[in-house]
């Protein structure tokens, strides 16, 4: 009885305010456009482009301060078609912090439901100390994450349970210097970084004891503080060599991201797909904007 009244009362919140889910909020919106370049049956790139109407897979929505209230994906695993709505996430706030997410899921019927609801805890100082996910029909416990920080406030531990952690280790000038993972009290991999001029250069290593080799190396290029470059290369066979580049619009915000592949082992790449980043608003966008907004452009 307990599951048909709730299954009821989903039903009732979709007719009654599933449509306002998709409105638009705040004063700041982000368009994310992605295009690939398809491939022949020979998986060779061809010059044809998907999304040749320049629909968004993501949607999301600031306030004036650049707080994210709300984030809209479109298209789903089975069915890419970007009229589709795929998830909803709705952000509350409390003295400008992140306390309580909600993320809505669809069905290829156009019907929205709650489905995880995940809450955040600070400490005295405002650091996120607790990340817990909850399935939201039963409250029950997904997955918890704790964080640590050192006297720099610089986050050196996530914590997923007592075996399995990552710890990361930082330089006097604050600069990530290492990144491991341990899972069952054992080193599993571990980036370690330096920093060269304009550039952040990484080192992946694996312990899997598995006898494959799994190395790569990462380089991050720097121009005023922005990244404009990422080339992932491995040391072995295992895996394709990538390169990102970055644009900015002349007030900061990421407005495109190009993403390559080498071609053979001519040392060249050759662009496979890129994502065009549309803002419209009606505020003025300061540099703290600029920054909040980027932190959310994943490349």
């Amino acid at each position: 009885m307990k599951q048909t009244l709730f299954i009821i009362t989903i039903f009732l919140f979709l007719n009654l305010f599933g449509q306002k889910l998709t409105e638009k909020v705040g004063e700041i919106e982000v368009q994310l456009i992605g295009h690939y370049y398809k491939r022949n049956s020979d998986s060779e790139l061809t010059k044809k482009k998907t999304n040749r109407k320049n629909r968004p897979y993501l949607k999301m929505y600031f306030d004036s301060t650049g707080i994210l209230l709300k984030s809209i994906n479109y298209g789903k695993q089975h069915n890419t078609d970007l009229r589709l709505t795929d998830k909803i996430n709705i952000y509350s706030y409390e003295n400008d912090k992140l306390i309580e997410s909600i993320e809505y899921e669809s069905d290829y019927d156009k019907n929205i439901y709650p489905y995880w609801k995940s809450k955040y805890i600070y400490n005295q100082k405002g650091q996120l100390i607790d990340e817990s996910t909850y399935y939201y029909k039963t409250d029950s416990l997904l997955e918890k994450t704790t964080y640590k920080y050192d006297i720099n406030s610089n986050k050196v531990k996530s914590i997923f349970n007592p075996t399995y952690y990552y710890q990361r280790e930082f330089d006097s000038k604050n600069k990530l210097v290492s990144l491991k993972q341990i899972f069952e009290n054992k080193l599993r991999w571990e980036w370690n970084y330096t920093y060269v001029d304009n550039q952040r250069i990484g080192i992946f290593q694996t312990h899997y004891n598995d006898g494959e080799d799994y190395s790569k190396k990462e380089i991050l290029t720097y121009r005023d503080g922005k990244v404009i470059e990422r080339k992932e290369k491995y040391v072995s066979k295992k895996g394709w060599d990538e390169k990102t580049k970055i644009d900015y619009y002349p007030n900061g915000i990421i407005k495109r991201i190009e993403n390559y592949e080498m071609i053979g082992e001519r040392n060249e790449y050759r662009l496979v797909s890129y994502t065009e980043i549309k803002v419209k608003t009606k505020s003025k966008i300061s540099r703290q904007i600029v920054i909040l907004i980027n932190k959310k452009i994943e490349y």
